[in-house]
């Protein structure tokens, strides 16, 4: 039996797969190598500015990592990044709070006029600019504005709440901006959905909520991860949303690397750059892998 297996000739693909595979290579090509023209560029730029040494005039060549110091050994970069971290985390999960109750709403609807009016409603947002989406919402959110006005009109409160130029406000303008975002990737999923998956659920006597917790929510998460982690990446290279609603007193990396540019710091720039970028893809990839692994447990795989 093993003389035989040993002698077996190879199994040979079907064209068919040889010629998806260019095809998927041809259609997937051309933007990952516009990205990699993009990126490399970049990052020698980043790595070489960051390095040298520059005196408010020109760039001086001579090799030195001042820039790496002060920026890895003050605490007001780490608390920058704690910020920023925090910004990011708590966008993305009011956004998952609100996105996936919208995003199963819009999966439930079955005439195209009603769902086609959903999906311009949630893609509104981006149809501004976001300078003007945040002058906006400076408006709305200010101690005159219409917020403010409805919250003593009911009488929650006696006197204008603060809501710009701090956390909240910030918050409240990259949810408005990012929740698309959000309820896009989930309802790409939930419209993928197998009824017949919730029919046989309900004939072995499965309640609705028990449903939702046993097939809707673990078949949809893979949905709710993407988005999560589009909001999260999104929200973590955010500059205008914290530079106008922010007011200067929300200080993120991305304000901080204009600043500097605009300062004529570049090596800092450079650092701080690279740092986001760094930070960035650490939590993509660490996710990614977290993400897989769940996946294999849950599967039942070794």
């Amino acid at each position: 039996m093993s003389l035989q297996a040993a002698t077996a000739p190879a199994v040979s693909r079907p064209p068919w797969i040889w010629g998806r595979g260019l095809v998927l290579l041809g259609l997937v090509g051309p933007a990952v190598a516009f990205s990699l023209v993009i990126l490399i560029p970049s990052l020698a730029l980043l790595l070489v500015n960051s390095a040298y040494h520059f005196d408010r005039i020109r760039v001086v060549p001579i090799v030195t990592f001042e820039a790496y110091r002060t920026f890895f050994t003050d605490i007001f970069f780490a608390r920058i990044i704690l910020t920023q971290v925090r910004l990011a985390v708590v966008t993305t999960l009011i956004c998952l709070l609100l996105g996936y109750p919208a995003a199963y709403a819009i999966a439930k609807i079955r005439r195209p006029a009603w769902v086609m009016a959903a999906y311009i409603l949630v893609f509104s947002p981006l149809l501004t600019s976001s300078v003007v989406r945040a002058y906006g919402w400076l408006i709305i959110l200010a101690r005159g504005g219409i917020v403010n006005w409805g919250l003593q009109t009911v009488g929650l409160v006696e006197s204008p709440v603060r809501l710009v130029f701090n956390f909240t406000g910030v918050v409240i303008g990259l949810v408005h901006f990012l929740l698309p975002f959000t309820i896009f990737p989930i309802i790409s999923v939930l419209l993928r959905l197998d009824p017949a998956l919730k029919e046989a659920a309900a004939d072995l006597g499965a309640t609705r909520l028990r449903t939702f917790r046993h097939v809707t929510w673990p078949l949809s998460f893979p949905g709710v991860y993407a988005a999560a982690q589009l909001t999260f990446v999104l929200s973590m290279n955010a500059f205008v949303t914290p530079q106008l609603l922010g007011g200067g007193r929300v200080l993120v990396l991305p304000v901080l690397i204009y600043n500097n540019i605009s300062d004529l710091q570049w090596p800092l720039a450079a650092v701080q750059a690279l740092a986001l970028i760094a930070l960035v893809w650490t939590t993509v990839f660490s996710s990614n892998l977290i993400f897989r692994r769940a996946l294999a447990v849950s599967s039942g795989a070794p």
